[in-house]
């Protein structure tokens, strides 16, 4: 009797009742004919005696109509029984709401089976497009970015509420605003926003902002070389994008107005200079999660049995695999050459060339137009006459943040390396740290030496007076005896450098606001599945395989300006792709890389030109430029640099030359295009220049001789 002890078993498990269970959508909206999942939680009646070896079967229906086929699970995980289950590979083909039937059971003919319902909300992919398309179409009509991200907020909330504007109007607030600042890592960067600015307030009322200005304005001449350094200056600071764009923003700002360089050329050195350099560098705060993205991708292919094929082509590493992918990083690469070019010839076009031109001319750095709260100095932070004017003052404390960041990354690092049992590398030491706490870290000690370092310096008659007296005998009084007209004070006291630490924090109101609409901005699209949608039309099996960089870097470009964010897009586009670039492509090593590359670059391209990222956002906001202004000027260049990277790079690498071979070819052609397709600020023809008639009514005889 082979067959007793089988139905003893399935007795057993029959006498049970099925588990009960709650299901929950992956996310709010699905996607007319794509992929969905749902998750299931499960809860057993207490004294159920399950036997090991048992199944549960699982199946979705729609009006007794199959949505799939029948699910089969292990009772078990390990020693434990299975409390949750991932449904995933369902698709709905009709726009509409849905109830759906979940059926759970310890039998495959669902006999005694536990029942749920799912309502599922099925839009068309155009409508997943809605909120971020409302945003451009706002803000271009209204001029009001602050306005049009809510009211991409709000069409968000209205879609995934099915049209109940009341319930999208309170989600704007309670869920996607509220979540914004919620997430701790959204805290962290408006921390070291906040104490950035206060220490930059301080670093100018003390004189440090006049006094480097100063020192550089005797090395630098010409607006060809302020330009330059900040452009340099981007390389400096290359292992961190938010501590790039802050610090070198808000140093560089006071020195690009005095050689008349418009915000707006200002913004986009600053801008173009972030993520760019940060994704690039084998060393950096983005390398951690990079390489960890590629590594969890040759796990998978592993797992598929492909381990010899990986080695045998040299992909082991997901570290050596982002350094061999450095050769065909087109796009950030390609703008960083771009960039100089126009620097070293002293050339513009478009809306950037307008803007060059009123400021070199009008001597307006600040177009008319621009939103005051967004481009005004608070003129109460000026130092007094009095006041020495110390370069100094401003070198110590953003040397001090630079360092505390800097050490805190390795801090993190190491700790992290040890506590895994990794090996002590440099990649592990950066990929590993935690960016977020340095930043933070960096900002408040940077504020607290600033502080200290300011108070103990005392002034008389405009200079610096026996400090070093001051320092050894421990005088650290708020207020000296005597006249306060004739005896010797510091600098600012502590209560004076508080005051001004607050009014600094105080100028971010409005750009934070900015921030955190952008990040619900960035929720929202998720929620209504806009990303789903670009990976949705990712090409089938039936194209070429030579394609997929192509395509891997045109979507994900889609993605990361629709959706405002560069890791994000790495995280849908990674899985999504890589590991079918591998089997589609015969394990082609070339074409492999090339889409890592396609992923990374595009990702790069979304996050430095949509008005919606954090880091272009933290770029008008360092350099005290119109967010509008700023993109205007700036995603003409973006775009244009974009184009070239697939005419020049990704698909002639692909289909005809070695990858190199395009980034050879692309230096070049991108240091030369600006002779063709762009012209001197100062060009007494003013061929170029959109607002040529206005331009010429200026006087070109009050030009100040050359440009540069």
């Amino acid at each position: 009797m082979a067959w007793y002890p089988v139905l003893l078993l399935g007795c057993a498990v029959l006498s049970s009742a099925a588990p009960s269970f709650t299901v929950k959508g992956s996310r709010p909206t699905i996607l007319e004919g794509v992929g969905f999942q749902l998750d299931l939680s499960l809860s057993y009646p207490s004294g159920d005696n399950l036997a090991a070896g048992s199944n549960i079967y699982v199946r979705v229906q729609k009006g007794g109509q199959p949505v799939s086929g029948v699910k089969t699970y292990p009772l078990y995980s390990g020693d434990e029984l299975r409390t949750s289950l991932t449904l995933s590979g369902l698709v709905l083909n009709e726009v509409g709401t849905h109830e759906l039937t979940v059926d759970v059971a310890y039998s495959a003919d669902f006999l005694g089976a536990s029942s749920g319902t799912y309502e599922a909300w099925v839009i068309s992919g155009f409508v997943s497009l809605l909120p971020p398309l409302f945003v451009v179409l706002v803000a271009g009509l209204t001029q009001e970015v602050l306005w049009a991200l809510w009211v991409g907020l709000f069409v968000a909330g209205a879609i995934v509420h099915q049209g109940n504007i009341f319930d999208a109007f309170l989600r704007t607030l309670d869920t996607y605003l509220v979540n914004s600042l919620a997430d701790s890592g959204h805290a962290f960067v408006i921390l070291f926003s906040w104490f950035l600015a206060g220490l930059v307030a301080v670093v100018q009322k003390s004189g440090g902002g006049h006094g480097i200005a100063n020192i550089m304005l005797k090395r630098i001449s010409t607006r060809r070389g302020v330009q330059l350094a900040v452009y340099l200056l981007g390389f400096v600071i290359f292992f961190d994008d938010y501590a790039n764009t802050l610090i070198l923003g808000n140093t560089m700002r006071g020195i690009s107005d005095a050689f008349f360089v418009s915000r707006e050329k200002l913004a986009f050195l600053v801008d173009a200079t972030t993520a760019p350099i940060a994704s690039l560098a084998p060393i950096s705060s983005w390398i951690g999660f990079e390489v960890g993205l590629i590594n969890d991708q040759l796990e998978t292919l592993k797992g598929l049995g492909y381990t010899d094929a990986l080695a045998e082509a040299g992909l082991t590493s997901g570290y050596g695999i982002f350094l061999s992918s450095l050769a065909s990083r087109y796009y950030p690469i390609f703008m960083l050459v771009f960039q100089l070019s126009l620097i070293v010839f002293q050339r513009d076009a478009g809306p950037m060339l307008q803007a060059e031109r009123r400021a070199f001319d009008n001597k307006q750095v600040i177009s008319p137009t621009a939103k005051e709260s967004e481009v005004t100095l608070d003129s109460s932070m000026e130092p007094s006459e009095s006041t020495p004017k110390l370069w100094w003052n401003s070198v110590v404390p953003i040397l001090s943040t630079l360092i505390a960041v800097f050490a805190a990354l390795l801090v993190t690092g190491y700790n992290t390396t040890v506590d895994g049992g990794q090996e002590m590398t440099a990649e592990n030491l950066f990929g590993n740290g935690d960016s977020y706490s340095a930043l933070l870290w960096g900002g408040f000690i940077g504020s607290v030496v600033t502080w200290v370092f300011i108070r103990l310096q005392y002034q008389y008659k405009g200079e610096i007076y026996n400090q070093w007296k001051h320092w050894v005998s421990c005088d650290f009084r708020l207020q000296i005896d005597g006249d306060e007209a004739e005896a010797p004070r510091p600098i600012l006291n502590f209560k004076e450098s508080l005051d001004v630490w607050i009014e600094g924090v105080k100028g971010l109101t409005a750009p934070v606001l900015v921030l955190l609409m952008a990040w619900g901005i960035g929720a929202a699209v998720k929620d209504v599945s806009c990303d789903l949608f670009f990976a949705s039309v990712f090409p089938s099996d039936s194209l070429d395989y030579r394609s997929l960089p192509t395509l891997t870097f045109l979507i994900s470009s889609l993605m990361s300006f629709c959706t405002g964010t560069s890791w994000g897009t790495m995280s849908i586009m990674f899985p999504l792709v890589l590991p079918a670039a591998w089997i589609s492509s015969n394990g082609d090593q070339e074409i492999f890389v090339l889409v890592v590359s396609a992923i990374l670059a595009g990702s790069v391209f979304g996050d430095h030109a949509t008005a919606i990222s954090d880091t272009t956002i933290l770029s008008s906001m360092a350099t005290k430029c119109d967010l509008r202004h700023h993109v205007v000027t700036q995603l003409p260049y973006a775009l244009f640099v974009a184009v070239l990277a697939i005419l020049i790079g990704y698909l002639p690498a692909s289909f005809l030359f070695p990858a190199w071979l395009g980034l050879l070819l692309g230096i070049v052609v991108m240091f030369l295009v600006p002779l063709v397709f762009a012209e001197k600020v100062d060009h007494p023809q003013r061929r170029l220049d959109p607002s040529n008639d206005a331009a010429r009514g200026v006087g070109s005889s009050d030009t100040q001789g050359e440009a540069c």
